[in-house]
């Protein structure tokens, strides 16, 4: 097994976290500090700190992430279909394997011998330069985004000041209790947690079936690789296990925690509660000892959206919202970034912790497109000391510990700060009994958000990703003064502001709509408009007001505008605009538009009867006139065969036949409307072949025969009767 990412450097305060140090994944071999950029008004650990947690030597890479070109890679992808990496081989210049296909047309390949992360992503470099490959990358271990508080005094301490109003000495709190009363969730919104797995805790309902995708097996911990058992049995490490220099770490239950936090069950008088109780959970394993690979959280983060991924059950039961509280320093790599694209496209929200480096730059995969990157406060409002900020950065929610710029932590608590309290277990490697636990991070604040998406999506399931986040950013509380987050070299760093659950929910709107949202009506119409309005679960609609656009092409009075439907009589012609707004019983407002076109329809030029010889030609120029000015276009309701009518209304009719009596119908549209049928006679006459007519439609009996060609055939026949006498 190649080693794993080195965890993150420790937050600014004097304690000793040898547990997450960073790993810059843009190449850089390098882990210190000043490399990945300390946020503004991060104060510098003590000596002592600062050598206790020295990034150890460059982590291992055992395996690529490798995506044939979709066009000039057929013969590449044909041969890994077939598990044969000849070519590959020849492309890197060096033996790999192939250890299994992956979702997406990507496939896992494994290297003869283990390589830096440097060496690793100059052979992805390679590889992409051949023109073969689309994509190519080191598989890398991301981390839990999690500082275990090291001060015992948090174990006694269990108030969940993170879920509480804020006020007074806590102005971090999520501010829950008036959002519960509108919500506490439903079990139609299923949110998936990317995880260390979870343990079965009493103070947890009936989950939904996850699975395990670890598939490296020391990784995995559980005597195997990827299977349906979701359960977490530890992730507990001895001193070197996760490369040179890591520390002995015990287990960590942090995928319990963070499921804990989104949905741990309220009112049964057991250990705290979750942010949304009543909404159901979808665990999914994909960390382990030293943490977890890309490849396999690529391939979690798909199955848990509903999409197929190859040897793996499809999932029944697809999340709206799926919880990623891990990360490792560098940029958003092609792996994540085509998994979150495709995940979005199936409607589903990406939420992940920014990483606890204390810089002012995101980890992967909060900083790829379409996420919602969360950092975390302290108590006080202060973005913690270890929390990660930058540009992608969306909101910041509690995750406990000491604020980045504050002199000490709120009086009465330890030196680490409050922390977040959720769901555990006893046992330091493997599971014994179930308990709660105390911890601080950014994975800690990421289900903050998540299980705030699920209260509203739970009063309106109907919201896309693009309106969450606009109503989790509008509904931010501002950042308190003093904090770290209102420094100018952190500006546009921290997000939104602080998350506001009941600020959240209460903005969520009714939804609108007018029925129908267009039409086209005559002048003079009667014209209704008529409105249906949902309000978000638990409120009711309070009133309703049509309102004219002041735009419109002249004044209109509309009758019943404090009801659903309204009414007017139209005026002589224009598009006119109407907007609906909806009030609800919180004050929370919806609109919806609706537009009326009044529409002259064209009017037809009258076309006189007309006659043409049996074999001939008929040409006629149909026009119309339209009040409005609009484009017309002519078209045929009924013509004999043979004959065409042109969209600019030229008719013709060439070897007109059979003899006798005939009609063509015909009209003329605009945009909105078409006119009433026209309708030219026309007669068939017995006349020597090649005889032909023509004349302008309209035109004082065009197209008719002429005068001589009658005479003619009266003759003719006057002749013929003579020759048929006895």
């Amino acid at each position: 097994m190649g080693s794993p990412f080195a965890p993150r450097a420790s937050r600014a305060r004097a304690r000793t976290v040898a547990a997450l140090l960073a790993v810059a994944l843009s190449g850089a071999a390098s882990a210190d500090p000043a490399v990945l950029g300390k946020k503004a008004g991060l104060r510098a650990p003590p000596a002592a700190a600062v050598a206790e947690t020295a990034p150890p030597s460059e982590p291992m890479v055992e395996r690529l992430i490798v995506t044939p070109h979709p066009t000039r890679g057929g013969k590449l992808a044909a041969q890994l279909e077939q598990r044969s990496s000849s070519r590959l081989s020849t492309l890197a210049t060096v033996p790999l394997s192939v250890e299994r296909k992956l979702s997406a047309r990507s496939h896992l390949l494994r290297l003869e011998r283990p390589m830096t992360v440097g060496e690793a992503r100059a052979l992805a470099a390679q590889l992409r330069a051949s023109g073969e490959v689309e994509a190519a990358e080191p598989d890398l271990l991301m981390q839990p985004q999690v500082i275990a508080p090291n001060d015992p005094g948090f174990a006694t301490w269990p108030g969940q000041w993170h879920y509480l109003s804020p006020g007074g000495a806590n102005a971090g709190g999520a501010d829950l209790p008036p959002a519960w009363a509108m919500t506490l969730g439903s079990g139609n919104v299923n949110v998936a947690v990317l995880d260390t797995g979870v343990r079965p805790h009493r103070d947890l309902a009936p989950l939904l079936p996850g699975y395990d995708f670890i598939s490296t097996a020391a990784v995995a911990n559980d005597g195997g690789g990827r299977d349906a058992d979701p359960s977490d049995p530890g992730d507990y490490t001895v001193a070197g296990e996760c490369g040179s220099g890591s520390a002995a770490k015990n287990s960590s239950w942090h995928g319990t925690h963070v499921i804990g936090t989104i949905g741990a069950l309220m009112d049964n008088g057991l250990y705290g509660t979750g942010v949304a109780p009543s909404v159901r959970l979808l665990p999914v394993r994909v960390l382990g000892r030293c943490g977890g690979y890309t490849s396999d959280i690529v391939d979690a983060l798909r199955w848990a959206a509903g999409i197929d991924v190859a040897g793996v059950p499809r999932n029944a039961n697809p999340a709206r919202v799926i919880n990623l509280s891990l990360g490792s320093a560098g940029s958003c790599s092609a792996a994540f970034q085509n998994a979150v694209s495709e995940v979005n496209a199936r409607g589903a929200i990406v939420v992940v912790a920014t990483g606890n480096g204390g810089a002012s730059a995101v980890n992967q995969p909060a900083n790829c497109s379409g996420v919602v990157a969360v950092t975390a406060h302290a108590i006080d409002g202060d973005n913690a000391d270890y929390a990660n900020i930058g540009a992608q950065t969306a909101i910041s929610a509690p995750g406990g510990g000491c604020g980045t710029i504050a002199s000490a932590c709120i009086a009465g608590y330890t030196a680490d700060g409050p922390a977040v309290y959720s769901l555990g277990n006893t046992g330091t490697s493997v599971p014994l009994a179930d308990s709660a636990a105390l911890k601080l991070g950014t994975s800690m604040a990421a289900p903050h958000v998540s299980g705030t998406i699920a209260l509203m999506l739970s009063m309106n399931p109907q919201l896309t990703r693009a309106e969450i986040v606009s109503l989790l950013r509008s509904s931010a509380r501002a950042f308190p003064a003093n904090s770290a987050c209102l420094l100018p070299e952190n500006s546009g760093l921290c997000g939104a502001g602080l998350l506001d659950a009941q600020a959240a929910l209460t903005a969520i709107a009714p939804v609108v709509q007018a029925v129908p949202p267009s039409q086209v009506v005559a002048p003079g119409a009667s014209v209704f408009l008529s409105g249906s309005a949902q309000p978000p679960a638990g409120r009711s609609i309070a009133g309703y007001q049509w309102q004219p656009a002041a735009s419109n092409p002249s004044p209109v009075t509309l009758s019943n505008a404090t009801t659903a439907n309204a009414g007017f009589t139209a005026p002589a012609t224009g598009t006119y605009a109407f907007t609906l707004q909806v009030t609800d019983s919180s004050g929370a407002v919806g609109t919806a538009s609706a537009t009326v076109r009044v529409n002259n329809v064209p009017v037809p030029a009258s076309v006189p009867g007309q006659q043409v010889p049996f074999g001939g030609t008929l040409r006629l120029q149909l026009s119309a006139t339209d009040a409005d000015g609009d484009a017309i276009v002519y078209h045929a309701a009924s013509l004999p065969p043979g004959a065409s009518l042109s969209s600019s209304g030229l008719l013709s009719w060439a070897g007109a036949a059979p003899v006798g009596d005939t009609a063509i119908v015909w009209q003329a549209s605009d945009t909105h409307g078409s006119s009433l049928p026209g309708r030219i006679d026309i007669t068939v006459t017995d006349a020597p072949a090649g005889a032909s007519a023509a004349a302008p439609a309209g035109g004082g009996g065009g197209g008719a025969v002429g005068g001589d060609l009658l005479l003619w055939l009266a003759g003719a026949l006057a002749i013929g009767r003579r020759l048929r006498r006895p």
